[in-house]
């Protein structure tokens, strides 16, 4: 009767789907072995009345005691070819780790939590844990940023605010903003694209529940640019491993997004052509010129570009041309005004395949980023001929040598060729699957972004409702007039921005400690995590999300009064005014 006991617990325990390492299961195997009848029987109901009930809903935050937060404790119940680096029990409010070049900001007010670094020595990826004392069964992994390789501490202490662990991974490797040099070999950019954030999670999730001995009741993501490709591409792979994602911005198109950067750059190559816009200047007479003429196009004049589609139709380029002779930094050139329309133009191929979507009116003051400095004689300073060539040299390994002004269109073939059958970086599939069954998605893009064109961002969700039909039961994606890449807005507009979404909360006081919106707006109305997760957890469908902006009140930069406030709208809807109302209200607008 004992032995078949062992034998049933044993069919239970596979189903549940523990997901623990053996060292862990093997001294309960023990235990229950020991058990009469009755108390196995009582033991099986509370099993399973505790599994029902973590896989339900968030439990009330539970005390975890420190004395498990040591390096011995998770030493014990990794598997093997993984090293546990540091385990810190922080009861002091702040992380630091030294030498992460990546991510060199650490956060700051931190409740108390365990703080862990994993190495996987076998595929050769780290990550972090933010394991709080007081944890209501929410996990949350954070994305990246870029081609940086770092653990985001300061992304995973806002999110460990929400109550919940957090995870984030050095995606394999170790690099500054603007190097690519580290993906010399395929593992560091198999790591990048997806491995070491698919390791992470799953071993993550494992080391959680271990940890504090009951199940995680939801899993989150939140990312934006290369951390909201991350989050795409995992539920592309896996779609049972997040409950909800937050994706902002997201970089999914690599195979074609990067060869679109180097294309940018030929456009102005060389230096010294008629046709090269090389003065920053330049860009922001041509922002304020797009705002001086489109403004009003949506029915309000209030320094924010909300139609651009209605832009793209009416503006006139040619008012930026003057004379060039008594005015280089402000009057543009008919060839280079020539270069700005192939800009916002779509990259189409000479036989014609589009690959990648155009530059949007309103984003001029980000087409530096891959544009400048450009110092002819110095590789170091010139973004063209440095960062936008550095994916095909490594990535597609074209070598060292490679120059931007080699690139043709068969780069693009190349780059589809490399990324399908070896990197598979790109988050491309747009039928999401059962995810629409088990998940949510709230997605969101800047229209004033060129890092990551939001047109491309759009295309993304245009494609997956051609795909999937009406998608918004489980996906819905909000544009935010104004913002640029991620977070931001330019100063000469002045757009409500903050949803409390990756990398947002850290821009505004009180930065390195702060978390969802500032000012008391820490609610699902204003926080796009909170109303995901009210989503998720409660059934309540997104609508709308109000952002906010925010102005300072003093040259340390250190206090805020809230300045604007308005709705953003479930993609294709848009805010409307009222015609009365404060326009810098929330209140006197409304999506239709």
């Amino acid at each position: 009767m004992q032995r078949g006991l062992d034998v049933v617990f044993r069919a239970w325990l596979s189903q549940l789907d523990l997901g623990l390492a053996a060292p862990l299961i093997k001294p309960l195997f023990i235990h229950i072995s020991q058990m009469d009848l009755l108390s196995m029987m009582t033991f099986w109901v509370l099993a399973t009345l505790g599994a029902c009930l973590a896989t339900s809903w968030p439990l009330p935050a539970e005390r975890r005691q420190a004395a498990s937060c040591t390096l011995d404790y998770f030493t014990s119940i990794v598997p093997a070819g993984v090293r546990v680096e540091r385990v810190q029990h922080v009861t002091t409010g702040i992380f630091v780790e030294t030498g992460n070049i990546g991510y060199p900001t650490f956060p700051t007010g931190l409740p108390e939590l365990c703080a862990v670094i994993i190495n996987n020595t076998t595929a050769d990826y780290r990550f972090g844990m933010f394991l709080p004392d007081d944890w209501n069964s929410r996990f949350l992994t954070v994305g990246s940023y870029s081609f940086l390789g770092g653990i985001n501490w300061l992304e995973m202490g806002v999110g460990v605010k929400y109550g919940g662990v957090a995870l984030s991974t050095d995606t394999g490797h170790s690099s500054g903003a603007g190097d690519i040099t580290w993906a010399n070999t395929t593992l560091k950019q198999v790591n990048w694209a997806y491995q070491a954030l698919q390791g992470s999670i799953y071993l993550g999730k494992n080391l959680i529940e271990a940890y504090y001995g009951q199940r995680i009741a939801y899993s989150y993501f939140s990312g934006c640019s290369t951390g909201g490709r991350q989050g795409l591409k995992h539920i592309q792979l896996d779609p049972n491993v997040f409950d909800g994602a937050l994706i902002g911005a997201p970089a999914w198109d690599t195979k074609h997004l990067m060869p679109w950067l180097s294309k940018l750059a030929t456009w102005n190559l060389p230096e010294s052509a008629s046709y090269s816009v090389n003065d920053a200047n330049l860009y922001s007479r041509l922002q304020a010129e797009v705002l001086k003429q489109c403004d009003s196009l949506d029915g309000v004049k209030d320094n924010i570009i909300s139609s651009p589609s209605a832009c793209r139709q009416k503006f006139d380029i040619t008012k930026v041309r003057c004379d060039v002779s008594s005015n280089k930094t402000s009057c543009w050139t008919k060839a280079q005004t020539d270069t700005a329309l192939k800009m916002y133009a779509d990259y189409v191929t000479r036989d014609g395949e589009l690959v990648y979507k155009g530059s949007e009116y309103g984003s001029e003051l980000d087409w530096t980023t891959f544009l400048l400095p450009a110092v002819a004689n110095d590789l170091s300073q010139n973004v063209r001929r440095n960062f936008d060539a550095q994916y095909e040299r490594y990535f597609m390994d074209y070598g060292e040598r490679w120059q931007t002004t080699s690139y043709n269109d068969s780069v693009v073939k190349d780059a589809e060729a490399r990324d399908e059958r070896v990197v598979h970086a790109s988050a491309d599939q747009f039928d999401l699957g059962t995810f629409r069954n088990r998940g949510k998605i709230i997605m969101y893009g800047g229209l004033a972004d060129n890092v990551v064109p939001v047109q491309h961002t759009a295309y993304y969700y245009n494609r997956t409702v051609e795909a999937m039909g009406n998608v918004d039961g489980f996906f819905r994606y909000f544009q935010i007039p104004g913002m640029r890449h991620c977070w931001g807005t330019p100063d000469n507009v002045k757009a409500p921005w903050m949803i409390g979404s990756t990398g947002q909360s850290v821009q505004r006081p009180p930065y390195a400690s702060a978390w969802s919106v500032p000012l008391g707006f820490n609610d699902s109305r204003h926080d796009a995590l909170l109303a995901l997760m009210g989503w998720v957890e409660k059934g309540e469908e997104v609508s709308q999300i109000i952002a906010s902006e925010f102005n300072f009140t003093d040259a340390t930069m250190q206090n805020i009064v809230l300045y604007r406030q308005r709705p953003l709208c479930v993609y294709p809807k848009t805010a409307k005014w009222d015609g009365k109302g404060n326009q810098n209200d929330a209140a006197s607008w409304s999506c239709s």
